[in-house]
């Protein structure tokens, strides 16, 4: 069981630092775009600040969730393998009617950081989860360093090799009786492009079928949660890179779930029937109907638990029944 805590958290870090770092391209294309006229070897910065509001309610229990996040890209266009992304974000989870003595209020902490050069890429990461401001412990906190070289670079076959080290207290204890902390993890992100085929591993499956139609069907599949969605798209000028009106409908499940310094650990699962309206790529407006919701609490030791700050599905016992949720967003790029 420990050994499936550390791997299930290496693989979310460094899931989460690669979509940070996957990032850039796309922005960077969007950006290029608008400043076509521009002389293309001047290195760019581009800011890209995040707000967003997300409200989940069932019967006896609502969960609030603010974020606020800034991403900041330098770039040169002509050198497009060679990028730099930052990330920081800052997101309070308050929590009504849940049992009295686990904690309200509970907050969440990250930083990604990103450098590309060429075939290379370095990656570094911080995780913060808990009911203290920013740190409670060494086991509410996540630290991630890692390297990774694309050994294979081709029209429609990538593929990346890594080594990575999470820095975390998972509860192993070495005969000293100190705690063991350092684990290596390496690491393979696998990616297929084509016309009508967009399919990557890293680590978790996500496919998208037509990715440059105006009609294309998106799915991320991980355990227990996934996601699929249609969807139809507006483009300027038929470019799928701008963007400009974006309507989806899908379903999801959906886990939701924290962590107090103490080691007790809440969450919730739940599947959803959703629809999203999306904008110039900017304004992200969605929400839906959720349904089979489950709670589960856990007063184990932290290194008994079967995920970082979290529960596994077996243990979403409690059913809290149906409700609904909705999640506004809005981002500007300059």
């Amino acid at each position: 069981m420990r050994s499936n805590t550390l791997l299930v958290a290496a693989l979310i870090s460094f899931s989460a630092a690669c979509t940070y770092g996957q990032a850039a391209p796309s922005f960077t294309e969007n950006k290029q775009e608008t400043r076509e006229k521009e002389t293309p070897s001047l290195e760019r910065m581009v800011y890209i600040p995040n707000v967003s509001y997300t409200l989940i309610s069932f019967d006896d229990i609502q969960i609030h969730n603010p974020l606020a996040s800034l991403t900041i890209i330098r770039f040169n266009p002509a050198e497009q393998d060679r990028s730099f992304t930052a990330s920081l974000s800052y997101s309070p989870q308050i929590m009504g009617d849940i049992r009295s003595d686990f904690p309200a209020l509970h907050h969440t902490a990250s930083a990604f950081i990103t450098q590309k050069i060429r075939r290379h890429s370095i990656l570094g990461a911080f995780l913060a989860r808990t009911d203290k401001p920013i740190y409670g412990g060494l086991n509410t906190i996540m630290g991630f360093a890692g390297y990774s070289y694309n050994v294979i670079q081709g029209t429609h076959f990538s593929m990346t090799l890594g080594l990575n080290v999470i820095v975390m207290d998972i509860g192993v204890q070495l005969s000293n009786g100190i705690s063991w902390i350092l684990w290596p993890i390496p690491s393979m992100n696998l990616s297929w492009k084509y016309e009508w085929i967009d399919f990557s591993f890293t680590p978790a499956p996500a496919l998208t079928i037509a990715p440059k139609s105006p009609f294309c069907l998106t799915a991320r599949i991980g355990y227990p949660e996934y996601d699929i969605s249609f969807w139809y798209r507006s483009f300027r000028n038929s470019n799928p890179s701008a963007e400009l009106f974006g309507l989806g409908i899908g379903m999801k499940n959906d886990t939701n779930k924290t962590m107090s310094a103490d080691g007790m650990s809440y969450g919730i699962n739940y599947n959803a029937l959703y629809g999203t309206i999306r904008l110039f790529s900017l304004v992200e407006i969605s929400g839906g109907w959720t349904f089979n919701g489950k709670e589960g609490y856990s007063e184990r030791s932290y290194e008994e638990l079967i995920e970082y700050g979290g529960l596994s599905a077996s243990e979403y016992g409690g059913n809290i029944g149906q409700g609904f949720f909705v999640s506004i967003s809005a981002r500007i790029l300059f």
